[in-house]
């Protein structure tokens, strides 16, 4: 079962602030939407603009991609063709990175979100370098920089609010929600 921290949008704005303080992490959109380049972010308040038109949009979840210079490594945009096609698109692209720090928002309106940290740990990165070579060696990274910061921004999540289950998309059993109640989320993978 996945956790995640409830929080609002307030707690949101000073976990951002928080990431920003030590140094300027580089930030983007984990996924692309279909056919379109990965979203970079700037500063705080463009991840907060972002979570907002998410939520404004019904859009149940969207991850952020985080790396600091100090974490070293190798940062990877990679392309994944969609076949078949989705809505029109054949398209999209996926962060990729052995340290890279996720953030992942769940929207749960009207006034709340749920939210997760989640990276690899070193040993995972290493079991799988040969699954992902195109990630390139483990060992570029600084684990110690990687763990610093996926730790302390996961300290500061968890003392924001309680951990409870990440929410699913609800589904009535004798009912198929329309796609205008239930939007397509931008995780899904054909």
């Amino acid at each position: 079962m996945t956790l995640a921290t409830i929080i609002t949008n307030s707690d949101l704005s000073a976990l951002l602030d928080s990431a920003f303080q030590q140094e300027t992490p580089v930030v983007t959109s984990s996924e692309s939407d279909l056919g379109e380049p990965l979203e970079h972010f700037a500063n705080p308040a463009d991840i907060l603009a972002k979570a907002a038109d998410c939520a404004k949009a019904g859009i149940h979840n969207y991850a952020f991609g985080f790396w600091y210079p100090s974490m070293k490594g190798q940062v990877v945009k990679r392309k994944v063709t969609l076949d078949p096609p989705r809505d029109g698109k054949t398209f999209r692209y996926s962060l990729g990175g052995w340290g890279i720090i996720h953030l992942h928002l769940y929207f749960t309106p009207p006034n709340t979100l749920q939210c997760r940290v989640v990276v690899n740990s070193e040993a995972r990165a290493i079991s799988r370098e040969d699954r992902y070579p195109e990630l390139g060696a483990a060992s570029e990274w600084d684990w110690r920089v990687v763990e610093s910061y996926a730790f302390r921004l996961s300290r500061r999540l968890a003392a924001m609010g309680r951990a409870v289950p990440v929410a699913q998309q609800s589904s009535s059993v004798t009912q198929k929600p329309t796609p205008a109640a239930a939007p397509r989320s931008p995780w899904k993978r054909s």
